[in-house]
């Protein structure tokens, strides 16, 4: 079981900057008749996978992450001259590399087919760069938000769902949006999934203070299953911002 620190450092993020399919039950998400597209790994980097077998609403993905010692411009201009050369021709329809600034990344992307390739790159020091490399599979697939075995309270609303398998776990993490209060919901699941069988494992506060909006993490476990929920504040907006990750093992 991950320690409550870990899973604030990965969910309370995550929540902050999402502001600006059946119940996992097919063996892969990402299987299909048309071989996924290989994309080449940066110059001079650690690349390592975030999932090589996950949905985002409903659309299959694999994502990588990379840390490189080349700089974010030569990560842009190796992608664009692999997508410009020979050995990958666009054919009709499709394109063969678009660089697009976007705040402190840079994407560069480019179609396959039922594909849609992408590198986010960002400079991460003089002279290295950190992104990620992600593959989608758009022609054949409805984005769907399937929210099933994942417990919300009555009004919230889905905005992001994301499905994995990663060595046998199956991980369902979903992002709500409620305009019920902080301490509202985070009522809701303590009443709820206690009656469900769910044994609360940690738990940990943050309050309010200047600049620094409230938030609510905790670890459920039970059987084969760990249930983690974050909770945080949009004052701007009066929402409540829900993030559960259900993970079976």
């Amino acid at each position: 079981m991950r320690s409550t620190g870990v899973i604030l450092r990965h969910f309370l993020p995550a929540l902050l900057c999402l502001l600006g399919a059946g119940a996992l039950a097919q063996a892969s998400f990402t299987q299909g008749s048309t071989p996924w597209p290989l994309i080449p790994d940066p110059p001079k980097a650690k690349v390592e996978w975030v999932s090589d077998d996950m949905r985002l609403n409903g659309i299959p993905m694999r994502v990588q992450r990379f840390e490189s010692t080349a700089s974010k411009e030569e990560i842009v201009a190796y992608y664009v001259a692999y997508w410009r050369t020979a050995q990958v021709p666009a054919k009709p329809g499709e394109t063969v590399a678009a660089v697009t600034p976007h705040g402190l990344d840079t994407l560069v992307a480019r179609t396959h087919g039922p594909f849609y390739s992408r590198v986010k790159v960002r400079s991460a020091g003089p002279g290295r760069s950190e992104g990620t490399i992600s593959t989608s599979q758009l022609l054949g697939t409805e984005p769907t938000l399937d929210t099933s075995g994942v417990p919300s309270p009555g009004g919230a609303r889905p905005v992001n769902v994301v499905e994995s398998i990663d060595n046998g776990k199956r991980n369902k993490q979903v992002l709500f949006f409620s305009r019920d209060s902080l301490l509202s919901v985070a009522g809701f699941y303590q009443q709820s999934l206690r009656a469900g069988g769910w044994t609360l494992l940690q738990e940990q506060s943050v309050a309010a203070a200047a600049g620094v909006q409230p938030a609510i993490v905790r670890m459920y476990g039970r059987k084969q299953q760990q249930l983690d929920i974050a909770l945080g504040v949009d004052a701007s907006n009066g929402l409540t911002l829900i993030n559960a990750n259900l993970v079976t093992y």
